[in-house]
C-alpha cells in the first residue's frame, strides 16, 4: 500500500517530524514550562483577550503563579487533582496553567452536566479541591451532599451575581500569594498526566479522557495554523472540552500567538469579537459556520483579519458557502477524539472531507453489521478492510511508542480496543464513528454508530439519557436516539416511552427533564408508544425508530416536542411538522 502524498501534506509532515524530534530527545517540557518561557522570551507580547480584558505573557505567567504558590501553601503534591466546574475566562486559564506549573492535574468538568452525570463526573475525577464558578454554583449545591469532597477545599471564583455560598472564596484567598516563578515548574515531563477531560464516549455517564502533558501540547493546532507571535486564534467554543483547550489555548501557548475568547458562543457577536481581538484564524464546530451563514450581514465583516478557520463538523455545502460569502482564505476540517489515538487532517482543503489517510494502516476502515455492531472477519478470522465507496468502521492503531492514554478509567479503555484486527498481536482504538472511504485514501464521515448521537456540538450518550429518564415516576421504559433533523448539523434526540398507566404527565416530564438533563441532551421529540422493540440479544432496537423520525404521515402514534422558551413539552402536529421541514420551526 503505498500512499502519494501532496506537497503541502509533505511539508506539514516534515514539520511535525521536526517537533516530535526534538520532544523525544528534551521530554522535560510542559504547558507551564512554555508559558514561563513566552514570559521571558516576549513578556510584552499580548496572550490573551477576553471580552474587553487583555494579558500579556507576563501578566498571564504572574496570574498562574499566584495558583501555582498558593496550592504549593496548602501543600499539593504532584498527581494530586483539581476539579474544574467554570465557564470561559481568563481565570480558567491561569487556574489551569497554574496547577499544570506544579505538576498537578486538572479535571475539567462540563457545566452543563446535572445530578446524576455530575456526581459521576465528580466521583471520577476524585477531586481533593474543586473550583467552581458563580454560573455553577446551583447545579453543584445540588449535589455536594453526594460528593466525596470537604467543604473547606471548596473554592468560588467568579461569582458575579454574588450568590450566598458556604465555601471560600477564591480571590480573596489569592490576595496575599507571590507572583514569583514557582521553583517546581521545570521539574515537568512530557509523560506526566496534566488535564481529564470529559467526553460522553459510545455509552453510559461521562468518561475522563486522560491528557499527559504531550497529549496537552499537541502541536497539531500550531502546525495546521502556522501560528507565530503575530497572530491571535479566537475561539467561540468552550474550553473544557479538547479542541478549545489543546487544538486552540494550547495551540497558542506553542505558537506564542495571542487567545482571543469569549464566555460563550455568540452568533450575533462572532465578527463583533473578530474585529475587536484582530483575529487571524479561528476554531470552530460544524454549527458554528450555519449559525453564521443564517445571521443578518454584519458591518464587521468587511475588511477584517481572518483569514484561516481550523475545526471539525463541516459540512459541504456549508463550507462552500461560508468561504464564497465571507472570503475565508483556508478552511481546514480535521478528525480526532480526545480520548483517541490518532486523528485525520484534510490539509488539501476539499470540501466534505474529514480528512485523508497518509500512513498505511494507522487509520483503517473495516466492515462492520450496523444493526448488530459485528465486525465482519475473513477465514483467519481478521477484520475485512472496506474498499473505495465502501462505509465501515473507522480504527485508529495504537503502537507501542505512540502516545495513547485512553480513560481514566481503565475498564472503560479496554471497551474500545480491539486486538487481532488486521494480524496477530495488533492494538486498535475503536472511534465508534462509521466513515466512507474514497478513492486515494480520502474519508468523509458518515454517522455516529450505535449509542451516541451528535446535537449542538456535543456527543450525546442515549444510555446516559435513558438511565436518568428511567428514574421518572411512571416510566416504564424508554429508547432514545437520534434523527435527522433538516438543515442541522448532527441529530435531534428523541424518546420512545412507554408509560405504566398509558397516560403521560407531560408538565411533570417537563419539570424532571429540565432539572435533570443538560440542555444539549434534552430529547427534541418525545413518541408514546404500547411496546419498543428489541433485537435477538434483548438490546432496545433503534434503527426503525431511526428511520421513522418525526414523520407524522409515517407514524399513528402521539408525538410531542420540546418548546424551549416554555420548557415544556407540546404536541407536535401535522402544522409543526411542516414548520419543521420548512425550516419555520427550528430547535
Amino acid at each position: 500500500m503505498e500512499i502519494q502524498l501532496t506537497t503541502i501534506e509533505k511539508d506539514y509532515l516534515e514539520r511535525l517530524e521536526e517537533v516530535v524530534k526534538n520532544r523525544t530527545e528534551n521530554p522535560n517540557l510542559s504547558l507551564g514550562i512554555m508559558v514561563e518561557q513566552n514570559a521571558e522570551n516576549i513578556p510584552d507580547h499580548t496572550a490573551l483577550l477576553f471580552e474587553d480584558s487583555l494579558w500579556t505573557w507576563q501578566s498571564l505567567n504572574q496570574e498562574s503563579n499566584k495558583i501555582s504558590n498558593f496550592f504549593l501553601k496548602l501543600g499539593m503534591e504532584p498527581g494530586e487533582i483539581v476539579t474544574i466546574m467554570m465557564e470561559n475566562s481568563a481565570e480558567f486559564l491561569f487556574i489551569t496553567t497554574g496547577i499544570n506549573k506544579i505538576q498537578g492535574i486538572s479535571s475539567l468538568i462540563n457545566i452543563n452536566q446535572r445530578k446524576q452525570a455530575l456526581i459521576h463526573a465528580f466521583e471520577i475525577s476524585e477531586g481533593k479541591w474543586a473550583i467552581i464558578d458563580g454560573s455553577s454554583l446551583k447545579a453543584f449545591n445540588e449535589v455536594f451532599d453526594d460528593l466525596n469532597i470537604a467543604k473547606e477545599n471548596v473554592f468560588v471564583s467568579n461569582n458575579l451575581e454574588n450568590l450566598e455560598h458556604p465555601y471560600k472564596d477564591f480571590r480573596k484567598n489569592l490576595d496575599e500569594i507571590s507572583k514569583d516563578n514557582p521553583d517546581t515548574t521545570f521539574k515537568s515531563d512530557l509523560r506526566d498526566d496534566s488535564t481529564y477531560i470529559f467526553t460522553s464516549g459510545t455509552t453510559g455517564l461521562p468518561k475522563a479522557a486522560v491528557q499527559n502533558n504531550a497529549r496537552l501540547l499537541n502541536p497539531f493546532g500550531m502546525l495546521a495554523l502556522k501560528l507565530t507571535p503575530k497572530d491571535v486564534l479566537y475561539s467561540p467554543l468552550p474550553l473544557y472540552h479538547s479542541l478549545s483547550m489543546i487544538v486552540g489555548w494550547a495551540a497558542v501557548v506553542q505558537g506564542g500567538s495571542a487567545f482571543g475568547f469569549r464566555k460563550r458562543f455568540s452568533a450575533s457577536e462572532f465578527w463583533n469579537d473578530v474585529k475587536k481581538f484582530g483575529a487571524t484564524c479561528c476554531l470552530y464546530i460544524g454549527e458554528v459556520p450555519r449559525y453564521l451563514i443564517n445571521r443578518p450581514k454584519s458591518e464587521y465583516v468587511e475588511n477584517n483579519t481572518f483569514k484561516k478557520m481550523l475545526g471539525l463538523g463541516l459540512r459541504k455545502d456549508i463550507w462552500e458557502t461560508f468561504k464564497s460569502r465571507f472570503h475565508v482564505e483556508h478552511i481546514l476540517e480535521f478528525y480526532g477524539a480526545t480520548e483517541g489515538a490518532a486523528g485525520l487532517f484534510n490539509i488539501n482543503e476539499r470540501p466534505g472531507m474529514i480528512g485523508r489517510i497518509t500512513t498505511p494502516n494507522t487509520i483503517i476502515v473495516v466492515k462492520i453489521d450496523e444493526e448488530t455492531g459485528e465486525f465482519y472477519k475473513d477465514e483467519q478470522g481478521f477484520l475485512i478492510e472496506c474498499s473505495s465507496g465502501e462505509t465501515g468502521m473507522m480504527l485508529a492503531i495504537i503502537l507501542p511508542t505512540g502516545n495513547f492514554k485512553g480513560y481514566k478509567d481503565t475498564s472503560k479503555t479496554n471497551e474500545r480496543v480491539l486486538n487481532n484486527v488486521l494480524e496477530e498481536g495488533d492494538l486498535y482504538f475503536n472511534t465508534g464513528d462509521l466513515v466512507t472511504l474514497h478513492d486515494d485514501y480520502w474519508v468523509s464521515f458518515a454517522d455516529r454508530f450505535g449509542d451516541t448521537y451528535r446535537w449542538k456540538g456535543e456527543n450525546v450518550s442515549t444510555m446516559e439519557v435513558e438511565s436518568i429518564l428511567n428514574t421518572f415516576e411512571g416510566m416504564d421504559m424508554c429508547n432514545v436516539y437520534g434523527v435527522e433533523m433538516p438543515d442541522a448539523e448532527g441529530k435531534a434526540g428523541m424518546i420512545s416511552i412507554v408509560c405504566e398507566d398509558k397516560t403521560f404527565d407531560t408538565d411533570n416530564f417537563s419539570k424532571f427533564i429540565s432539572e435533570n438533563l443538560p440542555k444539549y441532551t434534552i430529547p427534541v421529540f418525545i413518541r408514546i408508544k404500547d411496546e419498543l422493540e428489541f433485537t435477538g440479544t434483548h438490546k432496545l432496537r433503534k434503527v426503525n425508530l431511526r428511520k421513522q423520525g418525526f414523520d407524522v404521515d409515517k407514524i399513528t402514534d402521539r408525538i410531542y416536542f420540546w418548546n424551549s422558551k416554555s420548557s415544556k413539552y407540546e404536541l407536535f402536529d401535522r402544522e409543526k411538522y411542516l414548520n419543521v421541514i420548512n425550516g419555520k420551526l427550528k430547535f
